[in-house]
């Protein structure tokens, strides 16, 4: 599972004192390990002549977001950024510059601006595909999650498409590089045997993020409530009545644990998690040169939190992945074991696994076939995390993570349809 640092700005309104420098177009860049993640603001002023503006991150298909806060005097800014307890310190150098840090989990990260003599090109979509249709279905906590239809009709079987951890949009991809058009090229190949999916930004994800949004605030069963509200509005509001969910990744047990409460004709996981996820991290952070004393450290978070428990005084080096703001959610996802809740279903279930994946392991899909004995097991020769095939000796398998070119694996199609129509 990789740990991403994923940053939302959300600003007060500008008085007019900085009219004259702010407006126009800004752009800067955040480096986040040798990988460039731009963000661009737009000002201007509306017609009573207050200043107002919005910003885009077009690495996370994220544009025209609202402002919601700032601090300023005559030649600085500050930023608070509730979401993630971040902030944002900078100066004006003249009326075309910003330098500034970017603070956030004992991290300072420079973050300068630039101001465009000429009009920004933002990231624009990629053409639609032949079917696919853009539908905002109003989430769990009344926020709207964007996503994407392909559909003929709705008499067709539908699968929703539960994406995996981390700021993973309706795609696959995600702002630190990650650029594999997974779940875009599952929902093209799923359309060509006449099955049709729904695939969407999580919430606080790319399109679907919201102004009012607090990392602190988020717990996994959002999500979990989030695909309910999605089948519903699948199933009464636009008709399809065969649905199934297909949830990859992290996004495997919110499918499972959404398919207990809806009436889907099937369930199918794609390189879920069949272990509590503290097992999973701790494996994951011992594979790497952790003193003694660290490792000893992340097993008492592990069972502070598995109590309920928030826990103070980390470490800086443990900052990212137990930082304050997000140990609410990791209380929330640790009651839940997977090899459990696939007990619990009723309905068909589908367990795939690559065997060229390193981030979930065979392992897993094992774990998670005995606690449903029902259940069908495949392990997919050659086939990575994102769902592609990593060649002999999985010699490709970090291109498959950066290369939208390369295809899915083709037994993992096959599996999927077989599952589906049978």
């Amino acid at each position: 599972m990789k740990q991403i640092l994923f940053i939302f700005f959300f600003l007060f309104s500008f008085s007019s004192l900085f009219s004259q420098n702010l407006t126009g177009n800004w752009k800067g860049n955040i480096e986040i390990s040798s990988l460039q993640l731009p963000i661009i603001f737009h000002f201007y002023e509306d017609s009573t002549g207050k200043m107002d503006g919005n910003w885009d991150s077009p690495a996370q298909k994220a544009m025209g977001l609202s402002f919601s806060g700032i601090k300023f005097n005559e030649d600085s800014v500050h930023f608070d950024i509730k979401m993630i307890n971040g902030s944002y310190e900078g100066k004006f150098i003249g009326n075309d510059s910003m330098a500034g840090i970017w603070h956030q989990g004992g991290k300072q990260i420079t973050l300068n601006f630039a101001r465009s003599s000429g009009q920004i090109e933002s990231e624009t979509a990629a053409p639609l595909h032949p079917g696919e249709k853009e539908i905002a279905i109003t989430s769990a906590g009344g926020s709207k999650l964007y996503g994407t239809l392909l559909s003929k009709n709705h008499h067709q079987k539908l699968a929703i498409i539960i994406a995996g951890s981390g700021p993973t949009d309706r795609d696959g991809n995600n702002p630190l590089g990650d650029k594999s058009d997974s779940y875009k090229l599952l929902a093209w190949a799923l359309d060509s045997q006449n099955i049709a999916t729904f695939r969407y930004d999580k919430r606080g994800v790319a399109k679907s993020t919201f102004s009012t949004i607090n990392e602190s605030n988020l717990v996994f069963d959002d999500y979990i409530k989030d695909a309910e509200k999605i089948f519903d509005y699948l199933h009464d509001t636009l008709g399809f009545k065969d649905i199934y969910f297909i949830g990859h990744s992290e996004g495997s047990l919110i499918g499972m644990i959404a398919s207990q409460k809806k009436k889907v004709k099937g369930y199918v996981s794609i390189a879920g998690a069949g272990r509590p996820i503290d097992v999973l991290i701790e494996e994951q952070l011992n594979r790497q040169p952790l003193p003694d004393s660290l490792n000893d450290k992340i097993h008492f978070i592990f069972s502070e939190l598995k109590e309920g428990k928030e826990v103070d005084g980390l470490p800086s080096s443990l900052d990212f992945i137990f930082r304050k703001s997000i140990q609410p959610y990791m209380i929330s996802w640790l009651k839940y074991s997977p090899e459990k809740e696939i007990n619990k279903l009723t309905c068909p279930v589908l367990i795939l696994q690559g065997t060229c994946d390193i981030q979930v392991k065979e392992e897993d899909a094992q774990n998670l076939h005995k606690g449903n004995k029902k259940s069908i097991l495949e392990i997919i020769p050659l086939m990575t995390h994102t769902l592609k095939d990593a060649g002999k000796n999985c010699t490709n398998q970090q291109k498959t993570y950066t290369d939208s070119s390369l295809p899915l694996n083709r037994l993992l199609i096959d599996d999927l349809v077989r599952f589906i129509k049978k």
